[in-house]
């Protein structure tokens, strides 16, 4: 299955960085949020969500 990433703010709960990207596997999406929490700890929730293909 394939997955997109999500981005929200954690203080206005609003989505604020557009990720087009769509990965193949789960934990390609995984590796990916986690490169961009070590950029921004603590500023932004991330969420995986399954995309049909």
């Amino acid at each position: 299955m394939n997955y997109k990433i999500r981005v929200y703010d954690l203080q206005t709960n609003k989505e604020t960085i557009k990720v087009d990207k769509i990965f193949e596997t789960k934990d390609v999406a995984e590796a990916a949020i986690e490169n961009h929490k070590l950029q921004n700890p603590e500023k932004y929730e991330y969420v995986k969500i399954p995309v049909k293909s």
